[in-house]
């Protein structure tokens, strides 16, 4: 008789890491192009920039990011509304001045802002101070005013203590549940000796990180992209499965360091591991990539038969199953997709 076990997990973790700041340059919102700038290539934030440009969301075409620049808070607003595609239709277009004082109709960076205070990520009354810098603890505010936005229903108000951080008491009380709730979900933590650095200026560097980040996180929780583990059980053999289900609208790239693509541990009841599939294996050391196209789903896995499966088959209690490779799309958990088979 088979006895299958699966689990879904959906992974995301955004992360403060470094300061970093964004370049001086006028805002561009229609007429985005794809620039390569010339102080990010290795850079921590290099990836999260890419994939923000890929999105139309890195409103500069100059040839230098500037990455340890204070980003200002109109070049955030533009950001997280390009990145998180938070576009509302109206019946009669808004005026900013009904929001804002110091913002003028035709800035570029206007209908986002109007669409942003729309969906409550922004209170729009009084001054905005679009060329005016915001603090690491605002910029967790608002991005999790976005993810409650994009969550809509799915948003789950759960019972949180306080943040953790070393600096926790530095935190405006204001923004104090959005910081402990972003660490909650694993969407910040904190740097050096558990610094949150709450009332630092953000950087532009910082900005795209953690912007990059929440639209995988957003993209994992709404089931865009899904991991999923699973195993059948048999009296001879385990199978072991990792599934990436795409649900976007967009194809999915795995870049993968050598030719291997997935990877498997069994653990016993304490979690010490018992068997790795790659543990005999040789793998090319060619760069290899896998595309998942929208609407499909990529499976991975092997089967563990004789006396392998028996030396371990009684003491087999947990499986961990591996994605190797690094993806633009979504967040790749290294420490693997834990499911218990006992």
């Amino acid at each position: 008789m088979k006895k299958r076990i699966s689990g879904i997990l959906l992974a995301g973790v955004i992360l403060f890491s470094g300061s970093v700041t964004f370049a001086q340059t006028a805002i561009k919102v229609d007429n985005i192009v794809k620039v390569n700038f010339s102080d990010i290539t290795g850079h921590w934030a290099d990836g999260a920039v890419q994939a923000l440009v890929s999105q139309g969301a890195i409103p500069f075409s100059e040839d230098k990011f500037i990455p340890g620049k204070a980003i200002t808070r109109a070049e955030f607003a533009v950001m997280l509304h390009k990145a998180l595609e938070i576009q509302i239709s109206y019946f009669k277009e808004p005026q900013i001045k009904d929001y804002f004082e110091d913002i003028r109709q035709e800035e570029g960076y206007a209908p986002a802002v109007i669409d942003l205070v729309t969906a409550g990520v922004f209170e729009g009354k009084g001054t905005f101070k679009p060329q005016a810098s915001l603090t690491r603890e605002e910029m967790v505010h608002y991005i999790m005013k976005a993810y409650k936005y994009k969550m809509g229903d799915l948003y789950a108000l759960i019972k949180i203590g306080p943040a953790t951080f070393a600096d926790a008491d530095e935190i405006t009380p204001g923004y104090g549940a959005d910081a402990a709730r972003a660490q909650l979900y694993k969407l910040i933590e904190g740097s050096g000796n558990n610094l949150f650095h709450p009332q630092k200026a953000a950087t532009r560097a910082e900005a795209a990180v953690v912007v990059s980040k929440l639209t995988k996180v957003l993209d994992e929780q709404l089931q865009k992209i899904v991991v999923s583990p699973d195993a059948i059980l048999t009296e001879d053999a385990i199978e072991m499965k990792i599934d990436i289900i795409n649900n976007t609208e967009k194809e999915v790239v795995l870049n993968h360091s050598s030719g291997q693509k997935f990877d498997f541990a069994i653990l016993d009841a304490d979690k010490k591991v018992i068997y790795r599939w790659s543990a005999d294996k040789m793998f090319t050391m060619a760069l290899t990539s896998t595309v998942i196209e929208p609407g499909k789903t990529l499976e991975l896995g092997d089967t563990l038969t004789g006396e392998q499966f028996k030396e371990i088959k009684d003491r087999m209690a947990y499986m961990k199953a591996y994605v190797i490779g690094k993806s633009d799309s979504f967040i790749i958990r290294d420490d693997g997709y834990e499911m218990k088979l006992r």
